[in-house]
C-alpha cells in the first residue's frame, strides 16, 4: 500500500540512530495513533524498520514529496551536556521533550535457536564489540587483546560481534560477519554483559536491558549514553575542533591523526577491565 500524502521519513545516520529513530516514531503513533507516515527506502535501514506501526510504505519519495530529516547533529541545540541526540530527534518529530528514551524494533526478539545452541556458553558470558562506524570512536585493538585476557582468565566466555573485515581482538569468539542486526540484537540478551565502544551495540544493550560497559572518546556519553550503562569517557582532546563535532562530519569516517595519543587510548585498559568485572558481579543493573 502506498500513500503518497504522507510525508517521507528520510533516515540517516547508523544503525543505533535507527534504533533511535524507530522509538521516537512508536511514541508518536502512541499519542496521536491517526498519524502515519512514509520511509525514504535506504539499504541498511528497511531490516531495523520494516512493519513499524507508524510506517505505511518503504520506498521512493514522488516529485514535490515533503521529506521529514533525522539529522539531529546539524541543530544548533546538539551537543552536551543537556542537548540529548533521542530528545532532539523527537522534537523533530513533534513531541513535547523531555520524553522516555526508549528504543523500539517491531519484530519480536527471537534468537537463532542454531547459532544459539552452537555457542559454548559459559557461567559469565561477555558480549565484545570494540569497532564503530567511525573509526576515531575505537579503542586500539592491542588494549583489547590484552583485556579479553583477563576476562578469559576469570573464566569468562567472550564473544566478539561484527561486520564482514572487521580486525579480530585475540581470546574472543568470533562472530565477526556472521550475524545480521537482527540476530545481533535477539543474541544479546543471552549476555551478562557488552562491552563496547560507541556502537550499535551500546543502544542495542539500552533495548534489550543487558549491562553495559561503554567507552567512550570524541563522542560524549552525556549526549548518547543511556542511564543504568556505566561511561569510561576519555580526556577531552587540545584538537578537538579537527575531529567529530556537528560541524565536521567529515572527520567522522577517518582515523584519528594523533596516533597513540588518541583520545581513547588515554583509558586505561585495568580501569575497563574492573568496571567489566564489577558489572558481571552484578555491580550495574540494565
Amino acid at each position: 500500500m502506498t500513500a503518497p500524502d504522507l510525508p517521507w521519513v528520510n533516515p540517516v545516520g547508523g544503525l543505533g540512530d535507527t534504533l533511535m529513530l524507530a522509538g521516537v516514531l512508536k511514541q508518536v503513533v502512541e499519542r496521536d495513533p491517526a498519524r502515519r507516515f512514509n520511509l525514504v527506502v535506504r539499504t541498511k535501514y528497511p531490516p531495523l524498520l520494516a512493519g513499524h506501526p507508524a510506517l505505511v510504505h518503504i520506498g521512493h519519495p514522488p516529485p514535490g514529496a515533503t521529506i521529514l530529516p533525522t539529522d539531529y547533529w546539524h541543530h544548533e541545540s546538539f551537543g552536551p551536556p543537556d542537548a540529548r541526540a533521542f530528545q532532539i530527534l523527537a522534537r523533530m518529530f513533534g513531541l513535547a521533550a523531555p520524553v522516555e528514551e526508549r528504543l523500539f524494533v517491531p519484530f519480536p526478539l527471537e534468537e537463532d535457536p542454531i547459532l544459539a545452541a552452537r555457542l559454548p556458553w559459559r557461567r559469565r558470558n561477555v558480549l565484545l564489540c570494540p569497532t564503530s562506524d567511525s573509526p576515531r570512536k575505537q579503542m586500539a585493538f592491542e588494549r583489547w587483546d590484552a583485556l579479553v585476557a583477563r576476562l578469559r582468565r576469570d573464566d569468562a566466555f567472550v564473544v566478539q560481534l561484527g561486520r564482514a573485515g572487521d580486525p579480530y581482538v585475540r581470546g574472543a569468539y568470533s562472530l565477526i560477519g556472521l550475524t545480521t542486526p537482527r540476530q545481533a540484537i535477539a543474541l544479546m540478551r543471552r549476555f551478562d554483559l557488552v562491552l563496547t565502544a560507541d556502537s550499535f551495540l551500546m543502544h542495542a544493550a539500552h533495548l534489550c536491558g543487558v549491562p553495559a560497559v561503554v567507552l567512550w572518546g570524541p563522542t560524549d556519553h552525556r549526549v548518547y549514553g543511556y542511564a543504568g550503562q556505566v561511561h569510561l569517557q576519555a580526556p577531552p582532546c587540545r584538537d578537538a575542533a579537527d575531529c567529530i563535532a556537528p560541524g565536521n562530519t567529515a572527520a567522522y569516517g577517518t582515523v584519528c591523526p594523533k596516533g597513540a595519543a588518541h583520545c581513547v587510548d588515554q583509558l586505561d585498559p585495568g580501569a575497563v577491565y574492573e568496571q567489566a568485572r564489577a558489572a558481571l558481579a552484578g555491580g550495574i543493573a540494565p
